[in-house]
């Protein structure tokens, strides 16, 4: 089975491209942190070791337009997908690639943590964050709960 869950920030914008039959392809890295006791990283970091993997991610379609009109660098993101190998020749030789081909992108951060949100700011500025902590919700008595 392949399959793959990442949750870590983007290190740049993803890269929006449309391909000749219209389909969309969008480019990102995400930086996901090695798991290490706070010992060890600050260790890490002081000897100038790597504290996180920087994965190339890959989506397409409806899942590429999403990615790429409302995360942006340095948003929070959890991904699910599989691993995807490939080669191709460059200069002689020949260059082995890994990515993550996306299927599903999750929000982890609402658009007022991260600066807005992207494009999805209509009527309210609010994007995607909830407008009222409370919405949806109404006060409940303790004395009527049965159990």
């Amino acid at each position: 089975m392949n399959l793959v869950a990442l949750y870590g920030r983007l290190t740049r914008d993803p890269e929006l491209k449309y391909s000749q039959g219209g389909t969309a392809n969008c480019f990102a890295v995400i930086a996901v942190n090695r798991p290490m006791s706070k010992e060890k990283r600050q260790e890490a970091e002081a000897s100038g070791q790597p504290t996180a993997d920087f994965i190339s991610i890959k989506a397409f379609g409806k899942t590429a337009e999403m990615l790429a009109n409302y995360f942006h660098k340095g948003n929070r993101i959890a991904v699910e997908g599989r691993i995807n190998t490939g080669s191709y020749e460059k200069n002689g030789e020949r260059v082995y690639t890994t990515d993550v081909v996306v299927n599903r992108v999750h929000f982890v951060e609402a658009a007022a943590e991260n600066g807005g949100g992207g494009n999805n700011s209509g009527a309210g500025g609010g994007g995607f964050a909830p407008q009222d902590n409370n919405a949806g919700y109404y006060p409940i008595d303790n004395a009527d709960v049965p159990f």
